[in-house]
């Protein structure tokens, strides 16, 4: 016969209880167990929709983990919970338990990441976002991604503003377009702090700019194919791009800068729009290829990686044509493990979102924060796998 356990009274007992049962756990009671273990006074003070949006499961995930340990349900845990974090904060001599738990969640923000972008990196961003909101309850994210030219400048203009009506700050990847220049500094107007990630808009009056110095990022770039190039070898480089991002435009003028300085035997002689779309570029690069010949080396500032990746297969040029890129994810990983990219530029997505969420509260507090410029990470294939 099963002895029924007893119910856990303190949060001591409920985590000892919780570490008990983590073998048999899915990976969505995983969850909620590692948030719960590690912010019991956090999830004592939140709804169950709250925690069940921070954990990424259903709220009858709650009510079954909480059955589980012998409650009745979540309201029950959060009982428990509140329970103990007041006797313990009394016992102490600390500040009233309200007041403390407040102090742990810390001015709670409604943010709103609007990005705009290829596949690969709306979902990097978004889930670096959903990361910063796990780790930092106070801090709630919504994320909205665009792929590159499936919407309008106007199109996302206006949702600029539709996501500034109930937010405390946007985070915004975003082409550079009047509209949403206009969009921007009617925003920021309002008081609604405006950061930009990755690509910066200068001209919109936005908050901060948050990320790599991206005329430096070009320049590595340009040393890199005039490096591994064969010595001496004349010939052309195939710049691949897309819709006019700043971060597009100040990459290439940096790696024009290094190849006329110091490869000249490298010429810039075609620029391919990439579309963001894997199977638009593979295309582009294949009937470019077939036209003009193989190319010594593919530079490409914007997305679909894997496009320019299959068409170097497909044209049997993987491995001899140099391919550097932009953004370390699941399919440029890939791609240099198998030896067709040579050298991914990246950066850290969760160090740019603290940051960026930083300058939103010196903002909102009448501090007028300092762009924050971040260094680049390079890849290669030795690397890559632990990053």
């Amino acid at each position: 016969m099963d002895i029924p356990y007893k119910k856990p009274s303190t949060v001591k007992e409920v985590q000892a209880r919780l570490a008990s049962m983590s073998p048999d756990f899915s990976k969505g009671s995983r969850r909620i167990a590692d948030f719960l273990m590690a912010n019991p006074s956090i999830v004592a003070v939140l709804s169950a929709g709250d925690v069940a949006k921070r954990c990424d499961v259903h709220p009858s995930s709650l009510v079954r983990l909480a059955q589980g340990l012998g409650l009745s349900g979540f309201r029950e845990l959060k009982a428990v919970l509140q329970n103990d974090i007041a006797i313990s904060k009394e016992l102490t001599g600390t500040a009233p338990p309200a007041i403390a738990i407040q102090r742990e969640l810390g001015e709670r923000l409604r943010l709103r990441l609007l990005a705009e972008s290829g596949k690969s990196f709306n979902q990097a961003a978004s889930e670096a976002a959903e990361r910063h909101w796990l780790n930092k309850p106070e801090v709630e994210f919504r994320a909205e991604s665009h792929v590159s030219h499936s919407i309008s400048a106007e199109e996302l203009a206006h949702r600029i503003s539709v996501v500034s009506a109930d937010a405390d700050g946007i985070l915004l990847v975003a082409r550079e377009h009047p509209a949403i220049n206009r969009a921007v500094q009617e925003v920021t107007a309002r008081g609604i702090p405006v950061v930009c990630l990755t690509s910066d808009l200068p001209a919109s009056g936005r908050t901060a700019y948050v990320g790599a110095d991206q005329y430096a990022s070009g320049s590595t770039a340009g040393w890199f194919c005039g490096r591994l190039a064969p010595r001496q070898q004349v010939g052309r480089v195939l710049f691949v791009c897309s819709v006019p991002f700043r971060c597009q435009l100040d990459r290439e003028q940096g790696f024009r800068q290094v190849l006329r300085s110091e490869f000249p035997m490298l010429t810039i002689e075609e620029r391919v729009g990439s579309d963001e779309s894997v199977e638009v570029t593979y295309e582009a690069i294949r009937r470019h290829i077939s036209q003009n010949g193989p190319p010594v080396a593919i530079y490409n500032v914007s997305g679909a990686n894997l496009g320019i990746g299959r068409a170097l297969e497909d044209e049997g040029l993987a491995g001899t044509t140099v391919f550097v890129g932009h953004e370390l994810n699941a399919n440029s990983r890939m791609l240099l493990e198998k030896g067709i990219m040579d050298v991914t530029i990246g950066h850290d997505f969760d160090r740019e979102i603290s940051l960026a969420v930083d300058a939103i509260r010196m903002a909102r507090s009448g501090v007028q924060p300092t762009s924050r410029i971040m260094p680049s990470l390079l890849y290669t294939r030795h690397n890559c796998a632990i990053a």
